[in-house]
């Protein structure tokens, strides 16, 4: 089941453990394990840490809390904490908060209408005061990692179906093909079958699926596109929290309303292209 802000759609938690797992790994290749002593825990520390309770408290009652309070409270909590266990805890609770303020981050306008990428975010790092610059990629072992999507096209005689997004945060009101993103250790077959019976409630088998397209959509993304003809079941509107509605389409005659990538997508299908670029400009 998709989850509220997929891979790649801004307040992604997908995404945004991508980025960090890519950013663990840069930190590793660079000084490998580290193993050092915790520095925490003392009268000092306890007192900075009720302080910032304290602080934290005021702020949520007077309407002024931000994410700052948040974390800077667990921040001192495990500062103040001697005990291994409880450090764990109290560090786990910190990391979880600065995903949370990360994904807050991610859902906001951003300029060009376009997310940071993780290579944007470390440049921004590097350059901020106080910043340290990373290695260069080449020497951190950096490889390129795409967010895969998959999208089946159920095909009715000259037809196809399309579902109109509604309350995902993203193309909203658009029609898209039943879609969603690959997850870790699944294969892109069994993918379009989840996503065939998650959204529209049809059963298809992966041996009736026919790959008929790639796209690669800047920066990093990455389209697979199958097509079918055979289905258990009557489509329907099985996500009513995401969709507004489901309807048949003649393939030459689709909406304009529709999100731009699969409807380009479907274009090169139909004029049997089995891959496309789209966009992309020299910005990218």
């Amino acid at each position: 089941m998709t989850q509220d802000g997929d891979a790649g759609v801004p307040g992604s938690l997908a995404r945004v453990l991508g980025d960090v797992a890519a950013e663990r790994a840069a930190q590793d290749e660079m000084w490998g394990m580290q193993e050092l002593p915790d520095g925490t825990g003392g009268g000092r520390t306890a007192a900075d840490s009720g302080r910032a309770r304290q602080e934290t408290e005021t702020a949520a009652g007077d309407g002024t809390l931000t994410w700052r309070h948040i974390l800077a409270e667990e921040v001192l909590e495990a500062f103040a904490e001697a005990d291994r266990d409880r450090l764990r805890a109290e560090l786990v609770q910190v990391a979880a908060v600065a995903v949370k303020w990360i994904q807050s981050l991610d859902r906001r306008p951003a300029p060009a209408d376009r997310l940071m990428t993780p290579g944007d975010r470390r440049e921004a790092a590097a350059a901020a005061p106080g910043g340290h610059r990373e290695a260069p990629a080449a020497a951190r072992g950096d490889r390129f990692r795409a967010i895969v999507d998959v999208h089946v096209m159920l095909v009715r005689g000259a037809e196809i179906l399309l579902a109109r997004r509604a309350g995902t945060g993203y193309g909203d009101g658009l029609w898209h093909l039943p879609s969603g993103h690959l997850e870790e250790g699944e294969a892109a077959t069994a993918a379009a079958v989840r996503e065939a019976a998650e959204e529209v409630g049809v059963t298809v088998d992966p041996a009736d699926l026919t790959f008929v397209h790639v796209m690669h959509r800047a920066p990093e993304r990455v389209g697979l596109f199958f097509t079918t003809g055979k289905w258990i079941g009557e489509p329907c509107n099985a996500e009513p929290h995401k969709c507004s509605e489901i309807a048949w389409w003649p393939m030459d005659a689709l909406p304009d309303d529709m999100v731009d990538y699969p409807k380009a997508a479907i274009a090169k299908i139909v004029a049997g292209v089995p891959f496309a670029e789209h966009d992309w400009s020299t910005d990218h």
